[in-house]
């Protein structure tokens, strides 16, 4: 799909929503800070400003990534070299060590795996965010439920 009277293709947002983007209407500022925690054993992940993994390349080498704990913002670093376009073969909570990974679940944009955690604003309401595993990947999906209580304008977690 093309947006009108351009050659630019339209964003995945303006393709399944014609109101504004999810950004826009819930009024959620770009760079907010998430907690983030493991959905097995409930620990947060969270070091510093960083939400920490330990991750599988497709060699089976075992590292450690940090990633920027901001909504939308995409700063990585890892112990492991990882290309732009390589899937990561598991994403473990760094505590229990259990997969994060989402049987079943392939990115919508390229059919890599996904990874789950749970995320929020403050401690009280955890919703659940799952994420591609290729690192060069913007793809993220939440429930609709939880994606509702995201778009609230009266919610207390935004």
């Amino acid at each position: 799909m093309k947006k009108k009277e351009s050659d630019q293709p339209t964003s995945w947002e303006e393709e399944v929503w014609e109101s504004p983007p999810l950004m826009a209407r819930s009024h959620i500022k770009h760079d907010t800070f998430l907690n983030c925690w493991c959905p097995q054993c409930g620990v947060g992940l969270n070091e510093g400003d960083k939400a920490v993994f330990e991750i599988v390349n497709q060699q089976g080498q075992v590292g450690i990534s940090r990633i920027a704990a901001y909504l939308n913002v995409l700063e990585q670093e890892s112990t492991l070299q990882i290309d732009d376009d390589e899937e990561l073969s598991d994403v473990r909570c760094p505590h229990c060590h259990a997969s994060l990974i989402e049987p079943g679940r392939r990115c919508r944009q390229d059919g890599c795996k996904m990874a789950a955690i749970h995320v929020s604003i403050s401690n009280s309401l955890r919703l659940k965010l799952i994420s591609c595993t290729r690192q060069s990947c913007r793809w993220y999906e939440m429930s609709d439920e939880d994606n509702e209580r995201l778009i609230l304008r009266d919610s207390h977690e935004w």
